[in-house]
Order: C-alpha cells, then structure tokens, then sequence
C-alpha cells in the first residue's frame, strides 16, 4: 500500500498499469490524460492522507476504464454530443421537472406515459427522487430500484424513452462511507442512461464527475438547489432582504434552482415565527425542524387569498430568470394544494413532508386548459414565462450582477447578455411600490417588458402592483 503522490508520477504509474486499456488515440487514454488532474485533485481531498490513498486511486481509473468499454455504442454517441455542449444545462432552453415515480405515475413505467406532456412543456430534465430501494441500514442502494416502482431494467427502459425525446433522466445520490463503491454504483447508473446526478456533497460530487468525465462523458454531476427559505421569508414578511442576500452570489451558479424543497423549507436561524405564519393561515405545517407544502398552498391559494396566482407567477418567474438549472415540481404548474391522504398511510402518517408529496391532481391537470378555473390561470401563467425564457438570449450562461433599488419589497438583478441586459424586477409585498425614475439612470429610457409584451418609459417612475415581476429588456447608457 502507499499513499498519493504527485500528479505526475501516478499518471504514469496509471498509464503503465492501464497499457492495454488505454493505448495512444483511444478516446479513453486521451479523456484520461485530460482528466486525471481534477481526480487525482479530488481523491487527495477525500483520501490524499490514507495509507492505500494509490490503490483507490488505481480503482477509481480502473471504474472509469471499465465504464466506458462496457458502455453501450447509444450511449457513447448521445454522450459525446451532450460532452461538445458542456453549456447545455445553463441555457434558457434547460427546465427541470422534479416528481417521486410512485406519486406521480405510480411507478417507472407509468413516467414513461408522461413523456409527450413533459416534451410539451418544455422539460429538458426529469428529476427522479429517490427511487433506490433501501439497505439493511436505511441507506438507499443505488445497485437496487424500489421494487415498488420497478427494476433496473425498467429505469433503463425510461431512460432510454426520454433520452429520444431530448429529456435527460437525473436522479439524486449521497455517497456513503466508501468513494470508490459510490463512484462504482454512480458509473453503473450512468451506463443505464442516468445522465445527471443529483449530488450535495462537493467532494464527492468532484470525485465522481472526474470518474465520469473519463468513462461516461456527457454525464454530469449537479448541486441540489441552495434551498427555498429567502422567497418564503420575503413573501411572508414583504421584506426582500432575505432574497437579495441569496441572490448576491448566485453569479456563476450551475446548479438546481428550485422554487420549494423536498423535504421541507428550512429557515436560516431561529424561524419559529415564520412557521407559525403559514401554520396559522393552514397554508403549511411544520416538518423536520422546517415547514412543508407545496407551492399553491404555501402561496395561499388553498384559502382564496386574492394574491395567491400571483405569488405563484412571481416565485416561478424568479427561479427561472436566475442561473442554473430551473427545477419545476411536477404540480405546481396547475396549483396543486397540500394533500392530508398521508395521513391515512400508518407509514407515512407522521411525516408531515408527505403533504406535499401527493397524488398527481389529475382533476387540476384536466382543467389546465381553462382560464376560467385557478388551475387553468397558473398554468398559462407558467407555460408563458417558459415560453418567454426560450426567446431571452439573455438567460444563456450564467451572469447575474446585482441591481440596487430603494425599495424595502423590491428584488432586483440584471442577467447581461451579448448585445443587451434583462433587469429582473420584483415587488414581494403586499402593497403596491414605486421605483423612482433616477434608479434607471443608468438605462435609455426606452425597455420592453418581454413578459407583458409592452414598452416601459423608465423616465417616469416605475410602480408595481403586488407580487408583480417584470423582464424588462433595457439598453445601457454608454
């Protein structure tokens, strides 16, 4: 046994172990010359101390090795087309959708019946959660699918199915006490046609993108989302301080942008007070030391609030005009409410989580055609600021410079992009607000608001009713 060395020397300690595996001109040898810096970078972060710190190094190029040779003629294709767009996943054109299989579509087979819709809404990524069948200590088994929602062969199966229809299958994953048996099970999903994961542990999200970028490249590794807690707080207390704060480092970001959490929203500090404001109006109850409910609900659409639509549309317009990859929980796009069935479930009875995790609302999904119905309004609203995402070169990349206004409820940012900027403007109050013209000195007065489609004197005061979001399009003063 020995410990890392230098890049160097083990590279050709590698390469001499590798020979045969890795000969001059193999697409392999030339992604494992261009990659093993980043792993042996990562795997001295996570073992560079340990006495068989090579050896686990050694495993992990021999993992990639094997996951490229045993990985199918399709894959291999499809995944050096998705290799030569690295900046797919921070276009405007990238949308995630976020669901469990089982509440859902009832299981893997039934996502497959989903695929026309998701296609239709613009869905270039399906987040699958949690699908693993658990161990003997409660840890999922990313070797084994839930039974209940199928096999291996079937996620395979669905992979395949929406990789045809342009969508990437992703699924989250925590490594356990092992690096090397995780890249092992990582790279295996990936030669299944998982093609993003899901991954909140940096080092191990490191490690295990330098594994993949040699074996299975095309396939990559993202950061959940950072967590919904700012956009809750600011519309609980119509102060936008709790967002500007989140937003002021969100340039550069490349990771999940979710609008809720799957487990519950868990507030920065003491936020006692803050559970007990959406406690008290029923929109939400408390769960793991947080709060759960689903977007609707938490926006007070359960109660007839006559602001609830629009917090709706301003939530959905903010996570979809940051960087990153916008993530859409699969109901919210036509109001789904909170759902007391869980507790029914003598497993699922006293995990309040299970609230927001309910059926598919096929009632609310059949009217979602009806402007007449809330189900039907939140879903145009939704479905137009994706089809306006599509249109704004703007929200390519990930560039994002802050933008001060003297305004307690208002949010703002810039996206730049090439030949113009979009400044992103939101009001999370309650109450109308005015923005004085002065703070657009920096613009021509001219800007078109792409959402609403109107042209905007930003010579005048600017004033926005209650939980209004407006793209704007504006042109900097030279």
């Amino acid at each position: 046994m020995s410990t890392i060395g230098t890049v160097e020397d083990d590279l050709a300690r590698v390469l001499a172990q590798t020979e045969s595996a890795t000969r001059p001109g193999d697409p392999a040898r030339a992604r494992l010359d261009a990659h093993f810096s980043d792993l042996h970078r990562a795997a001295l972060s996570l073992f560079g101390g340990a006495p068989d710190g090579a050896e686990r190094l050694d495993a992990l190029v021999e993992i990639a090795l094997e996951a490229w040779h045993t990985r199918s003629l399709d894959l291999k294709v499809h995944g050096d087309q998705r290799a030569a767009d690295p900046q797919r996943l921070s276009s405007r054109y990238a949308l995630g959708a976020a669901c469990y299989a089982d509440r859902y579509a009832g299981n893997l087979a039934g996502l497959r019946d989903e695929i026309p819709y998701l296609r239709h809404l613009g869905v270039s990524l399906l987040h699958v959660l949690s699908p693993f069948a658990r161990g003997t200590d409660g840890r999922p088994d990313l070797t084994r699918i839930d039974p209940g929602l199928g096999s291996m062969d079937r996620l395979s199966a669905l992979a395949a199915d929406l990789r045809l229809a342009g969508i990437s299958l992703a699924v989250d994953v925590t490594c356990g006490d092992d690096p090397v048996t995780f890249a092992r099970d990582v790279s295996h999903l990936a030669g299944c046609g998982v093609e993003v994961f899901v991954m909140p542990d940096t080092d191990a999200a490191a490690l295990t993108s330098a594994v993949l970028a040699i074996g299975a490249p095309g396939v990559q590794v993202l950061a959940p989302s950072p967590g919904s807690a700012p956009l809750w707080e600011s519309l609980a207390t119509g102060d936008a301080a709790p967002l500007r704060r989140a937003l002021s480092w969100r340039s550069g970001a490349t990771g999940i942008t979710s609008i809720r959490d799957a487990d519950a929203v868990h507030w920065a500090g003491d936020g006692d007070a803050l559970t007990a404001f959406y406690e008290r109006s029923g929109r939400g109850v408390a769960a793991d030391g947080g709060l759960a409910g689903t977007t609707a609900s938490l926006a007070g659409l359960g109660d007839d609030d006559p602001h609830a639509e629009a917090r709706v549309a301003l939530a959905h317009a903010l996570a979809l005009s940051l960087p990153g990859v916008p993530m859409l929980w699969l109901g919210d796009e036509v109001g789904q409410l909170n759902d007391d069935s869980h507790r029914d479930d003598p497993e699922r009875r006293d995990d309040p989580r299970w609230l927001h995790r309910g059926q598919k609302p096929r009632d609310l999904y059949a009217a979602r055609h009806d402007i007449g119905s809330s189900a039907g309004r939140v879903f145009q609203a939704i479905t137009k600021l994706i089809a306006v995402r599509h249109t704004t070169p703007e929200f390519d990349g990930s560039r994002l410079v802050d933008f001060e206004v003297p305004a307690e409820s208002i949010v703002a940012f810039q996206r730049p992009g090439d030949d113009g900027v979009v400044l992103v403007i939101a009001n999370v109050g309650s109450a109308a607000a005015s923005i004085p013209a002065v703070t657009f000195s920096g613009f021509d007065a001219d800007a078109e608001d792409l959402v609403d489609g109107i042209r905007i004197d930003l010579a005048e005061d600017l004033e926005l009713a209650p939980y209004k979001v407006r793209w704007l399009r504006v042109v900097p003063r030279s």
